[in-house]
């Protein structure tokens, strides 16, 4: 009957645990940086000597953009910007047009050499094609929306979901053990 019982704790144990070690598992990336630099074996080299921007930020399909960047390269390497959703002009890399894409926000990569330096630019939906609503009426209250009633919008979830398991697990053990008891 000990030995049950030893059983049943540690295997209410592990589910009490386990959820709790599988959220804690979950560890957040490091945010991604705008500009790569590759390791060089003579230390540090920055050809990109000023990130990139597009001025302005948002247009729509076929207007004007503008680049600003510095850049200092060796003789034979390139420089160049691509993006889906603009199109440089040739000479110079000033500026460019905004391509014909669908509206949303896209990448813009500036390849200095070896080094890349990226922004982000976002296309609006063409003139005179705005886009559609979603829906009709736009529903109010956490019973519409589907949120709670937490202040900080059920961050707690997670947690309560483990102590929930817990509770079950060791309610179940105590079930078992008590079903053993009788048949004796």
């Amino acid at each position: 009957m000990k030995n049950t019982a030893v059983v049943a704790g540690v295997a209410a144990a592990f589910l009490v645990l386990a959820p709790t070690a599988a959220l804690a598992a979950d560890t957040p990336s490091a945010p991604a940086t705008a500009t790569t630099k590759p390791e060089y074996p003579d230390g540090p080299m920055t050809r990109v000597k000023k990130q990139l921007t597009v001025s302005p930020s948002k247009a729509r399909p076929g207007a004007r953009v503008n680049f600003d960047f510095g850049c200092s390269t060796w003789p034979n390497e390139t420089v160049s910007i691509r993006s889906a959703a603009v199109v440089p002009d040739k000479p110079g890399f000033a500026s460019g047009t905004v391509a014909n894409v669908k509206p949303g926000k896209y990448s813009v990569t500036l390849h200095c050499g070896i080094e890349t330096s990226t922004t982000s630019f976002e296309v609006l939906p063409a003139a005179g094609n705005p886009a559609p609503k979603q829906v009709a009426k736009v529903p109010a209250g956490a019973p519409q929306t589907g949120g709670t009633d937490a202040p900080d919008g059920g961050s707690d979830a997670p947690l309560a979901a483990a102590a929930a398991m817990g509770v079950l697990a060791v309610g179940g053990s105590g079930l078992v053990l008590a079903r053993r008891a009788r048949r004796r």
